[in-house]
């Protein structure tokens, strides 16, 4: 198995009601004790910020402000850390993830995935720093002060970042922050492209050219984001990956040919995993980390290298982390 990297996953999510043993042994698709059991090298926790639109799923439960929420995640993701110190550590750079590594020790990085906490407040993206988050997705479903999301109106698409979304662009690179435009409009999506002067992600996102979901990238975003040095995760949802984005079942076969598609129109460098486990549903073929050897020997048998193997499950991530991180 390759010691992989995954951009993505909503466990912390489950933390929040289910305590923060979840991280560690829930029930869910992630934990810490399922990191080692496949023997992964790295995920990326990410503080999600459920819409206050939505009815919750717990009867009674209250969401906190967004600010209590965050500290609540992030105290929970370093309590797990802290207490199972023997086999992962918090990374903030890349040198901490080779230095965990070289320790035998896997590695959690901290991640938001909807900025609306920022709030316009610059002063708040720097303690968003400064608390440990290294990558932020910039929206989700809904517009916030970085600017809009993904969409299926063409006007909501096709616009772009706000005044204070291109500033907080040129503050991320400077802070070190990965900027993640998985669930950003296109008209967002080509203004990190232009602004960012470092490479950028995609975290959990596809390709929409065989699924037409529109998180996933069309070509012509994949090669820009190839030619900024930045890399996707693939996303292993089934409306990300099934070939009309209906069927509910997310399989193999299906995401070697994201996979394949990616390298084939953007090259072996820009594309990782990014799984969204916890985030997704349906029926999945690779719903768990001890699952994951089953990609790599699917891509194997259709001729992938073990160069490119190794890209695929953390090289690509790494080097973005490297450059974009600090």
């Amino acid at each position: 198995m390759y010691p992989y990297i995954d951009m993505h996953c909503d466990t912390l999510l489950r933390s929040l009601t289910e305590g923060s043993g979840t991280l560690f042994d829930g029930a869910g698709m992630q934990s810490i004790r399922q990191m080692q059991e496949a023997g992964q090298l790295c995920q990326f926790f990410a503080v999600f910020f459920p819409p206050r639109d939505v009815p919750p799923r717990n009867p009674g439960f209250v969401l906190p402000p967004d600010e209590t929420f965050f500290q609540i995640l992030v105290q929970n993701l370093k309590t797990e850390v802290n207490a199972h110190g023997d086999m992962i550590q918090m990374a903030y750079r890349y040198e901490d993830i080779m230095a965990n590594q070289r320790a035998g020790k896997m590695s959690a990085v901290l991640t938001v995935e909807d900025g609306r906490m920022v709030n316009g407040e610059m002063e708040k993206l720097e303690y968003l720093y400064e608390e440990g988050v290294r990558a932020i997705s910039l929206t989700w479903n809904g517009a916030n002060c970085f600017g809009f999301p993904n969409s299926r109106e063409k006007e909501i698409m096709e616009a772009g970042l706000t005044s204070f979304g291109k500033e907080a662009l040129e503050r991320m690179n400077e802070l070190g922050i990965l900027i993640d435009v998985s669930h950003l409009s296109d008209g967002g999506f080509y203004d990190v492209a232009r602004i960012s002067k470092k490479p950028f992600a995609a975290t959990h996102s596809n390709c929409r050219a065989l699924t037409p979901h529109p998180r996933n990238l069309t070509d012509e975003m994949i090669r820009l984001l190839a030619e900024k040095g930045g890399v996707s995760g693939l996303n292993f949802g089934p409306e990300f990956v099934s070939p009309d984005g209906t069927d509910r079942k997310s399989t193999i076969e299906n995401l070697a040919a994201h996979v394949l598609h990616f390298i084939q129109v953007g090259g072996e460098d820009c594309v990782g995993l990014g799984t969204d486990f916890d985030g997704i549903g349906g029926q999945l073929e690779i719903g768990h980390p001890a699952r994951m050897y089953l990609l790599f020997d699917m891509l194997k048998k259709k001729g992938l290298t073990e160069r490119q193997l190794e890209k695929l499950a953390s090289g690509n991530v790494l080097r973005v982390f490297r450059d974009a991180v600090k």
